[in-house]
């Protein structure tokens, strides 16, 4: 018995369209997972609604609310990601924090598309994504990253800023 064997003309717009769909938005892989083992433990509250607001005087006028907060498994690197506007390429900007004491950012300009994820005891990943040519302001292509850490009451970057 004989099966036909597929044309290539027959194949290519199947092969086309599934390409398309692939790579139709950008690619977003997954922050680093963090690498202690030990569940994330309760560290309170983090630094109050107050002090975020007061480094807002740090950022260039926009109308900065917060979208997010964590901190390393140790409890004294804080951190609040706040953003500038509700659209997907709003600027952002990472604030640290050692105890609810704040210690500044990696970068002194704020960008879009900024997450922040524990690593260690200590550490946490600062995720940077910005888009690269055609990318459209959902899907930016552009990512890397930049490990922070406190030493001796100072944040410290401990990579280079991607794409600075």
């Amino acid at each position: 018995m004989r099966f036909p064997r597929p044309h290539i003309r027959h194949l290519a717009p199947v092969l086309l369209i599934l390409g398309l769909t692939v790579a139709g938005c950008g690619w977003s892989p997954p922050a680093p997972a963090p690498t202690s083992s030990a569940a994330a433990p309760e560290c309170g509250p983090g630094p109050s609604a107050q002090d975020v607001e007061a480094e807002f005087a740090l950022l260039p006028p926009a109308p900065w609310r917060e979208v997010s907060r964590g901190n390393a498994a140790d409890c004294r690197l804080q951190w609040v990601v706040v953003t500038s506007g509700d659209q997907p390429d709003s600027l952002q900007q990472v604030l640290f924090f050692d105890d609810g004491a704040p210690v500044g950012s990696p970068t002194m300009d704020p960008r879009p598309y900024i997450t922040v994820t524990p690593q260690g005891e200590r550490d946490a990943v600062v995720q940077y994504q910005w888009n690269q040519g055609q990318d459209e302001p959902c899907c930016p292509t552009g990512i890397g990253t930049a490990r922070v850490t406190l030493e001796e009451g100072r944040l410290t970057v401990l990579d280079p800023i991607p794409n600075s």
